[in-house]
């Protein structure tokens, strides 16, 4: 199943809301089934080569990258057929948690959100990549938490904001900073590779990890009192860029 799976609900888009007139009414998307494939239909699209068929997962991106003249098929209470479309102002309503998916299709590859989401997957064992209708999300080996990227393109500043649906629940979910996320993330990460080494070896690795950190993503993680290393942790560091982790482990170790 697909996260965009999650917003149809007998065989209707409820997260979308459309306001008709004459008479008033509530109504939303329809969905049917072809092949398996959830699809919503496009009137306007017909003549296309897919008919008019467009699949949900595909819609919605359209739909995050506010597509002119985009429109789908819902019916009304009596049955009768009637185009939705998103070009008329206020007359489409969006639920919040649609609104945050939506932020996560449109997250910029170079912005900072990413950045974290993609440094975060790296962090194996504890997080793991994963493809959720084409966005790259990292995800939580101990309890299944799911960390996507958001877009913060229209906001003051770009912070490295994510989005967090804990043990994978899309009905818990909370936007965080993604600092807060990595800082817990790099300590466990770093005791679970250095277990065996002494506290100042795992000390000066988090330390540079936390400088690693900074430069993929632009952020920085929270450590006020972890100190600076001495130059012999420095020179060992280097040395073990250049032979191998591997050989940097059994040094740290002894």
């Amino acid at each position: 199943m697909t996260r965009a799976d999650g917003f149809i609900v007998d065989g209707r888009l409820p997260d979308i809301e459309y306001r008709t007139d004459n008479p008033e009414e509530i109504i939303c998307p329809r969905v049917t089934t072809r092949d398996g494939v959830p699809m919503v239909y496009m009137h306007n699209e017909r003549d296309a080569p897919h008919e008019g068929f467009v699949p949900v997962s595909e819609f919605l991106v359209r739909l995050a990258r506010r597509e002119p003249n985009l429109a789908v098929t819902g019916y009304r209470g009596n049955g009768r057929q009637t185009t939705i479309s998103f070009n008329k102002a206020g007359r489409a309503t969006l639920s919040p948690r649609l609104q945050a998916w939506l932020s996560t299709l449109t997250a910029p590859l170079d912005g900072k959100s990413a950045a974290v989401v993609r440094f975060l997957a790296s962090l194996a064992p504890l997080y793991m990549a994963e493809d959720r209708d084409g966005v790259w999300c990292a995800r939580s080996l101990q309890d299944g938490t799911l960390v996507l990227p958001v877009d913060e393109s229209d906001w003051d500043e770009e912070r490295g904001t994510v989005r967090v649906y804990w043990q994978g629940d899309p009905l818990r979910t909370m936007e965080v900073d993604g600092d807060q996320i990595a800082t817990l993330a790099l300590e466990r990460c770093v005791r679970l590779h250095g277990v065996g080494a002494s506290e100042e070896a795992i000390a000066a690795e988090l330390w540079f990890m936390a400088r690693h950190f900074h430069v993929k993503t632009g952020c920085q993680v929270y450590l006020p009192q972890l100190p600076e290393p001495p130059d012999g942790w420095v020179r060992l560091r280097r040395k073990g860029a250049e032979i191998g982790q591997d050989i940097l482990v059994n040094l740290i170790s002894s």
